[in-house]
């Protein structure tokens, strides 16, 4: 791993913020997650015994624009002396960050972002650290207890109670949320959920809280990660192209798009045809009377029809590499899709892993690829509220700047409830473009 001396990368490339810049990692290697303590086990605090000891650490967050205009509020939490940790969704196109309790405040700095999971540590000079324990993961016991303290949309501290009702863990079965039996109130993004014995035992996302998934929380074992993430994901951002790849005037109008598409559960596969209309709407490509229009250079305005499975069902708003054109490596997206009576939710995490060659119909290709984690829910009557179906998701997309469109999708998710299942495995690839 190379080392970035006075690195000064914008949370444009971080987490899609403008102008707030990240600290210089490695002079920070021993920072918080190193200062978190593994206390010997206590006997259960009385909740306000609780509050008083825990309390010092929570601070209220807020993120402004470059004109001082506060665009969120919500909590961090102090791991140790000058570093806290706290949502990333909260730190999003923000310019400037202060913790502030009282008539006390302090400025905050990018350290270790990690995107992914929705969880970045700040750098907060001067900020004080009393010692806080980390709940070890292997004490975590569904129906413990589990105390929420922040600062809802900013306000004074809160103390709330409730109870751990499980914990997700993946296919390999590392711990990937821990599941609330009731969610956080709205604005508290950020905040501290501890044990009885007064240990951080994880964070709410307030990603989960926008997409209507709060009872869903981060764990606080994440947090002794965060620095090899958060350098992983710094050089790696250092290592892309100091701008997004051109996706100029240059790339020709095709007048059909095939790809074929493969059901890896099934092993069947079918061709999929974009044929170019013949009319276009001014300044668009249009294919398949309207099905798909999208600008030149790859951004979609518009997908109707869903004929290349997953990849047009649950289309992101412009595109599976939208924002790549818009110049971001790093970004959150969540949006609804309703195609054939069904309404899908998604809340997902994209990073702009590396650039590689792909052979693409006898050509080599620069790409792009694009991973995407997170979660989706999935309605059978696009009109429900209830009776969802809830599962992780895991996306690649490659996209090339040449031809300005993904010329390969892998997507892996599988989920349901007593209201049903469904699983979804599959690969689309790009086979000719004339």
């Amino acid at each position: 791993m190379r080392h970035l001396p006075h690195l000064a990368l914008s949370f444009a490339l971080a987490v899609g913020l403008t102008a707030l810049t990240i600290s210089n990692a490695s002079a920070q290697a021993a920072s918080a997650p190193a200062q978190l303590t593994q206390l010997a086990p206590l006997a259960p605090l009385a909740p306000d015994a609780l509050f008083a000891r825990v309390s010092p650490a929570v601070w209220v967050l807020q993120a402004s624009d470059a004109q001082g205009k506060v665009l969120a509020v919500g909590t961090a939490v102090a791991t140790g002396t000058g570093s806290a940790v706290t949502s990333c969704q909260l730190l999003a196109k923000a310019a400037s960050v202060t913790l502030k309790r009282d008539n006390v405040s302090y400025g905050a700095t990018l350290e270790f972002p990690d995107a992914e999971r929705d969880l970045c540590q700040l750098r907060v000079p001067n900020l004080p650290g009393p010692p806080l324990a980390l709940a070890p993961a292997g004490s975590l016991q569904v129906g413990m207890p589990l105390y929420t303290v922040g600062s809802p949309r900013g306000r004074e501290l809160t103390l709330g109670i409730g109870m751990l009702a499980g914990l997700r863990r993946g296919n390999a079965g590392q711990l990937e949320a821990l599941q609330l039996n009731t969610a956080p109130a709205a604005g508290m993004g950020g905040a501290g959920l501890f044990d009885a014995q007064g240990r951080l035992a994880g964070l709410v996302s307030a990603a989960s809280i926008v997409t209507g998934s709060a009872e869903l929380a981060m764990p606080a074992s994440w947090i002794a990660e965060l620095p090899t993430r958060g350098r992983v994901a710094v050089e790696r951002m250092a290592a892309l192209p100091p701008s997004a790849p051109s996706a100029g005037a240059s790339v020709a109008r095709p007048s059909v798009v095939e790809y074929r598409l493969l059901d890896r559960l099934t092993g069947m596969s079918r061709p999929v045809v974009y044929r170019a209309d013949a009319s276009p709407p001014d300044g668009a490509i249009s294919f398949n009377s309207g099905g798909w229009v999208e600008k030149p250079g790859g951004e979609v305005v518009g997908v109707t029809t869903a004929i290349a499975g997953e990849f047009d069902a649950v289309m992101p708003p412009g595109g599976w590499a939208g924002e790549i054109l818009k110049q971001k490596t790093v970004w959150s997206t969540r949006y609804s899709s309703v195609l054939g009576g069904m309404r899908v939710n998604m809340d997902l995490n994209a990073v702009a892993a590396d650039n590689t060659t792909l052979a693409v119909a006898g050509r080599n290709l620069n790409v792009v690829r694009i991973e995407y984690r997170g979660y989706t829910q999935r309605f059978a009557n696009a009109g429900a509220v209830v009776g969802n179906q809830y599962g992780h998701y895991r996306a690649d997309a490659w996209f090339s700047p040449e031809l300005g469109r993904v010329v390969r999708f892998e997507v892996q998710t599988r989920g349901g409830s007593l209201t049903g299942v469904f699983h979804i495995n599959e690969v689309l690839e790009l086979v000719d473009i004339r």
